[in-house]
């Protein structure tokens, strides 16, 4: 790599899976992002304040790079305060791309382009009954959560 230089880094967007079906829907959409760094209380704090609002019917969630463990853990403390809520999971990712291109062309080298997918989780959380459209979504992805193991075993 010592024969390149970097020339640029491009980031394209990831893509909505939702955004298609909830255009046409009249529901108020609000969308929380969550990084690596938010903290998880004041991300439950403004979902809470955005949910308890009568306008906001869908919460989007939207949790990239490392942040989904924070996202599922928020998702958890939302749907013990608000017991009714409805849940729709999909994955994209966002690609960052840097392209290198050689210090001396007359070696005869070409330009290397390296790409980094960085996974981005949604988590769509709803007060009301989701669209049908979400129900047969392709991309529709299930969060299970599992019992804990309660550590006793059975005596035999």
């Amino acid at each position: 790599m010592e024969a390149y230089e970097k020339f640029k880094t491009v980031q394209h967007d990831p893509v909505n899976p939702f955004k298609e079906i909830l255009a046409n829907e009249a529901q108020t959409i609000v969308e929380v992002r969550i990084s690596p760094h938010s903290i998880v209380n004041k991300v439950v704090g403004y979902a809470s304040r955005q949910l308890k609002q009568p306008g906001v019917d869908i919460l989007l969630l939207i949790a990239q790079d490392r942040a989904g463990e924070k996202a599922k853990k928020c998702t958890d403390v939302l749907h013990t305060r608000f017991p009714g809520l409805h849940q729709c999971n999909a994955s994209s990712h966002k690609i960052y791309e840097d392209i290198w291109v050689p210090k001396e062309m007359d070696i005869g080298l070409d330009a290397l382009s390296v790409k980094e997918h960085v996974p981005v989780l949604y988590t769509l959380l709803a007060k009301h009954e989701l669209p049908e459209k979400l129900k047969t979504h392709p991309q529709r992805m299930q969060i299970s959560s599992q019992p804990k193991p309660t550590g006793k075993s059975k005596k035999r």
